[in-house]
């Protein structure tokens, strides 16, 4: 892993400064996103989605449990929240989606998931292009550091790039361990297939990657040879997350759960969005009952 210019992102310390001025310091907290919501309107865990196939695959998942239901958000949003059970009691769980793909968009829905319901958590939830070669279509990957790809310097030479990582929370850490202690790395299907789900770094940034041998994905494995997936959403959402802990807030941090959907080169399409969308919301299914963490 390279050691220039990595950020170090973890609850109560650290700094992190994802693509300069590319999204850190456009993106400001308004005053309503300090308020806090009213007790009914708080949920524990928040899952942001994407694409339409995300959000269905996370809708239909959050309509198998109780108290389902569905309302407008300020500004047209739509939000679907249920009751999930969970160790040591009921998880309220409240899905939304981002008004559009990059990490731009993903930051200020963070910000407004934020605003509306305080989640103690919250997931990325959707897919992802597999980069690893033992990562197939269908697979699933968490990961436990997002490597923001397009910090870069611009020169001669073609272009110098700054990867910054967000590393989990403590938290999110131990909690995937149990995860994959108790799952074995595979999480049964409906139709009785086993889906593998893998644990690693994967990279996010604005440039959507479509060419095996991208000078993206070289990178990526000169910063971490074992990135396992790319996509366009994590580092908003990792920063975002950075940027709104505060003394008010009690955070134990963010994951994001994608589903493979294509290999990241020419072949890369829509086919396999809504099997990658299904696999990811039925991984999180599976993680919820773990994300009841006792307060202090």
């Amino acid at each position: 892993m390279s050691q220039q210019n990595i950020g170090a992102y973890a609850a109560g310390g650290g700094t992190v400064n994802v693509g300069g001025n590319a999204i850190g310091q456009q993106y400001t907290h308004h005053e309503e996103s300090r308020r806090r919501p009213g007790r009914q309107q708080r949920a524990d865990v928040g899952v942001l989605t994407v694409l339409t196939e995300e959000l269905s695959a996370v809708v239909e998942v959050l309509q198998s449990h109780r108290n389902y239901r569905s309302f407008q958000l300020p500004q047209g949003a739509q939000a679907y929240t249920a009751d999930v059970p969970a160790e040591g009691g009921n998880l309220r769980v409240v899905a939304t989606q981002t008004l559009d793909r990059g990490p731009r968009s993903a930051a200020v829905a963070y910000d407004r998931l934020q605003a509306s319901f305080r989640p103690s958590v919250v997931l990325l939830v959707g897919i992802a292009g597999g980069i690893d070669a033992k990562v197939d279509i269908g697979d699933v990957v968490i990961a436990d550091q997002v490597v923001y790809y397009d910090a870069r310097r611009e020169t001669e030479d073609g272009p110098q790039r700054r990867g910054q990582s967000h590393p989990m929370t403590p938290a999110m850490r131990h909690r995937l361990n149990e995860f994959f202690r108790r799952s074995s790395g595979s999480v049964a299907a409906a139709d009785g297939r086993n889906i593998r789900v893998w644990r690693g770094p994967i990279g996010s940034g604005d440039a959507v990657v479509t060419d095996r041998n991208a000078d993206i994905i070289a990178f990526l494995r000169r910063f971490n040879e074992k990135t396992l997936a790319v996509e366009t959403e994590a580092g908003g959402v990792g920063q975002a997350s950075y940027e709104y802990l505060d003394a008010e807030q009690v955070s134990h941090g963010w994951l994001t759960i994608r589903g493979i959907s294509d290999h990241a080169d020419r072949e890369k399409g829509y086919a396999h969005h809504a099997l990658a969308a299904r696999h990811a919301a039925l991984v999180m299914d599976r993680l919820l009952p773990l994300l009841r963490l006792e307060e202090d």
